[in-house]
């Protein structure tokens, strides 16, 4: 036993010793994608490693998913490998088991699992803009599985993706404003615009070249945005020039619309009457000021009304001798100053002579302004303004007026809705008040309507789910608040997050130029011919797999192989892939509802498969092994055909009130049986009468109109008429029955040719006769009913038959009975000796059985 023990274990140590030291890296190693040296390149077949899923440039920050494959080398399926990237980060999903990543996220491998596969995917984010230059490098090895490190075989790969730095669209800019449009000497100019940039790019370096009476000034003459008004004069006429730029590129030159100094009204203070409380010996004078911006030479008019009537005799006077005036005149003076252009005019408060003057001074317009400043056609205008008066009366009344374009207009609050602007319009407000007793001058503010830029309020990509074999069209629609026509819009398209300028405009885009897995992005911007819209739209699609397509010759709805030469139903499914993947398919038969599994994958079915009204649905399920399941689904009906009633007489004579044997047995149906037989007619007494069943007895006179309903198996009904013609038959008559020694002697007389006759006593028939006269024998006296039918051709005459009721039958005959008193003894002595021999049998049985 001893001895057995010890070559048990010599035998274990030596299995032992054969045990590899190492099992290599089972479990994957990081930063190894030059190879290692753990593994030998034994293998007789080379090996080749690579990576799918990286782009040919990446978008700074995108996601990627990847998978590195290593094909070739020994044969099996198991292997491994090891991955580095030099910037970004690596990264795996919830849920795999196959890959692992080091915690600095720039090297991945596989694990335990992940050894018996030669396929592995992970993500990887790109870095940040501006990285550059990103090197992949992967080792990828395949095992012979026989658990030590030599007869593998390895490779290895290294992949550079440069960064994708998208070409700079131009800038363009829209609304390009002078304002205000109306401008006068002293007020400053100022432009305005929108800028736009399909890269969503901030303005820089932008220029502006200002131009006066058509002539470009100097490049800082002007800085900014504002001319001053120490620069304009009047007449002159002014507009700018705007180049945009992004700081990398300039956009088309824009023009703003050309303002021209228009002439500034002189200016003409309120008039004064000196002394402010005159008396009958004071000369009355008139006291103002003028001046004109412009510098233009002014003319002076002024009028003196005297209880109100102008004075004619005092005009364009600066005084009235106080010999003119007496106490209690009231006066008022009047002055008007033009400078050819334009004229002011102003009144002074009614004085009068020898009453203390209660002087006051007008009210003023301290600010004004149009909000907003530089309005859209959605805007509502907002006339904002603020008030002082000397006296701190309070202004009592406001008179406003609007004018559109220099026309007035009804609106004459601080507001103009939206609705009432357009896109170009200039729009004057103009407003005074009162205090009570004098009005203010005349203030206005003046703004013009700019473009507003189009929305977009939609963006699709049709279909959904886009497959190669799809063109992709993008959806959209735009709104613009002007009403104008949108132009051509700025349509990008971008595959793979890098730009294709070849398709800009490009709707839809041609399936020609798409592949599975392409990464397909279109960006829009709406046009109204003047400008962008301010947001870029962007939908992101990937291409699916292009699903393959059934073609098959058409299989009718409804089908019947009754009258026919069809022998079966033939299909022939032809599958097509824009892929060019190979296609699986399974093919269905369902009869009512149910999988008819001997026709499993078949393209034709016998016509002994088929019956009448069954439904047959003809299902086949195929795919490409990438895109989902697809199905077509057929189903047929087979044509029930309608069955043919038929109505057969049985009956040779057609009697009155005799029965008539009406039969619908050769009714038929080609495809299927023949179920049900409904029948009506009308009977003697005019009743409409209904029966069932194949064959039917009828009873009725004269015409009889028969009708049939017959009903297939599946309830298919058919209906046929027939008119029948009935006559008078033969009848028996005259029945007399008498008490006679040897019965009931019944005598009758009969009008037909030769027949039988059926003798009913109380209903029961007791015998048939030829003859005109029966001898019955009752055995019961008393009242009795007789009843005569003749038979004809095995007819029982119904109508033809006569009767008499509770005849007294006198006479009680004899009963006789069939059986004799000899044959019950003998019969009663044979069925004893029977008994006694079956029990003797039995007796001797048993005994044996004993023994």
């Amino acid at each position: 036993m001893s001895q057995r023990r010890v070559i048990v274990a010599v035998t274990i140590v030596a299995l032992l010793l054969f045990v590899p030291a190492i099992s290599g890296y089972q479990g994957g190693v990081y930063n190894r994608a030059y190879g290692c040296n753990c593994h030998s390149q034994t293998g007789s077949t080379a090996a080749s490693v690579g990576i799918s899923g990286l782009p040919t440039s990446y978008d700074a920050g995108d996601l990627y998913q990847l998978t590195v494959s290593v094909t070739g080398g020994v044969s099996g399926s198991g292997g491994g490998f090891s991955l580095e990237v030099n910037k970004g980060t690596v990264s795996i999903g919830a849920g795999q088991t196959l890959v692992k990543v080091n915690n600095q996220g720039n090297s991945a491998t596989h694990t335990m699992a992940g050894n018996s596969y030669r396929s592995w995917s992970f993500d990887w984010s790109a870095p940040s803009q501006g990285a550059g230059l990103v090197t992949f490098e992967v080792a990828g090895m395949t095992s012979n599985g026989n658990g030590g490190t030599s007869g593998d075989r390895w490779a290895t790969s290294m992949v550079q993706i440069p960064e994708n730095i998208p070409a700079n669209n131009p800038p363009s800019v829209a609304n390009v404003l002078l304002s205000p449009n109306n401008a006068v000497t002293m007020e400053t100019l100022t432009l305005s615009y929108s800028f736009s940039d399909p890269d969503n790019d901030q303005e820089s370096g932008s220029e502006i070249t200002w131009y006066r009476d058509s002539q470009a000034l100097p490049q800082g003459t002007v800085v900014g945005l504002s001319v001053p008004s120490s620069e304009t004069a009047k007449g002159q006429e002014w507009y700018a020039m705007v180049k945009p730029s992004d700081g990398d590129d300039f956009g088309s030159v824009v023009s703003s619309n050309t303002v021209t100094i228009i002439n500034t009204p002189p200016t003409l203070t309120t008039p004064t009457i000196t002394p402010s409380s005159p008396e009958e010996t004071d000369n009355l004078t008139a006291a103002f000021s003028t001046s004109d911006d412009d510098q233009d030479i002014l003319t002076t008019e002024i009028r003196w009304y005297l209880d109100g009537v102008m004075a004619v005799e005092f005009n364009d006077d600066t005084t009235i001798p106080s010999i003119a005036t007496r106490e209690g005149d009231e006066w008022r003076v009047e002055v008007t100053v033009s400078d050819g252009d334009d004229m002011v005019t102003r009144s002074s408060q009614i004085m009068t002579v020898g009453e203390i003057a209660d002087v006051n001074n007008p009210p003023e317009i301290s600010t004004i302004a149009i909000s907003p400043s530089q309005p859209l056609t959605g805007d509502d205008l907002q006339l904002v303004y603020t008030t002082q008066d000397q006296e701190n009366d309070a202004i009592t009344t406001t008179q406003i007026e609007w004018l559109m374009d220099g026309i007035p207009t009804v609106y004459d609050s601080v507001t103009i809705p939206s609705e009432a602007t357009a896109k170009g319009q200039v729009w004057e407000a103009k407003i005074r008040v009162n205090d009570g007793k004098d009005w203010s001058s005349w203030y206005q503010q003046t703004v013009s309507i700019a473009n507003t830029p189009p929305i977009v309020e939609s963006l699709t990509i049709t279909p959904i789910e886009v497959y190669t074999s799809d063109d992709i069209l993008a959806e959209y629609s735009f709104s613009d608040a002007d009403g104008d026509p949108l132009e051509n819009p700025l349509i990008t398209w971008s595959k793979n997050g890098v730009i294709q300028t070849e398709f800009n405009g490009v709707n839809p885009l041609p399936a020609q130029y798409t592949a599975k897995g392409d990464i397909w992005a279109v960006s829009i911007k709406a046009n109204d011919g003047e400008s962008f819209s301010q947001a870029n739209s962007e939908v992101v699609v990937v291409v699916q797999n292009s699903l393959p397509v059934l073609s098959i010759d058409e299989i009718p709805d409804n089908l019947t192989f009754v009258n026919t030469e069809l022998t079966q139903l033939a299909i022939a499914p032809l599958f097509t892939d824009a892929d060019n993947d190979s296609v699986d398919s399974t093919i269905y038969w369902l009869r009512n509802g149910f999988r008819e599994g001997t026709l499993d994958n078949m393209t034709t079915v016998p016509a002994a498969y088929f019956g009448a009204g069954q439904t047959w649905t003809l299902t086949i399920a195929y795919h490409d092994n990438d895109g989902p399941p697809q199905q077509f689904i057929h189903t047929l009906e087979i044509d029930n055909l309608v069955p043919t009633a038929r109505i057969e007489v049985l009956s040779t004579n057609l009697w009155d009130g005799e029965i008539i044997l009406v039969d619908g047995g050769k009714s038929i149906d080609y495809d299927g049986v023949v179920v049900n037989y409904l029948w009506e007619y009308q009977d003697s007494s005019g009743n409409l009468v209904s029966l069932i069943g194949e064959q039917i007895e009828i009873i009725g006179s004269g015409t009889i109109g028969i009708i049939l309903t017959v009903e297939d198996d599946l309830g298919l009904t058919a209906t046929t008429t027939r008119v029948i013609q009935t006559s008078q038959g033969p009848s028996a008559s005259g029945l007399i029955a008498s008490n006679e020694p040897t019965g009931v002697e019944l005598t009758w007389q009969w009008t037909g040719d030769l027949a039988e006759f059926a003798i009913l006593r109380n209903g029961e028939e007791v015998a048939v006769t030829s003859e005109y006269t029966f001898t019955d024998k009752p055995i019961i006296a008393g009242p009795t009913s007789y009843t005569i039918n003749p038979v004809i051709d095995n007819q029982t005459l119904i109508a033809g038959s006569t009767s008499i009721v509770d005849f007294d039958v006198a006479i009680l005959t004899d009963s006789t009975s069939s059986v004799s008193d000899t044959g019950g003894f003998v019969l009663g002595v044979m069925l004893l000796i029977a008994s006694i021999g079956v029990i003797s049998l039995g007796l001797l049985q048993r005994r044996e059985s004993d023994e």
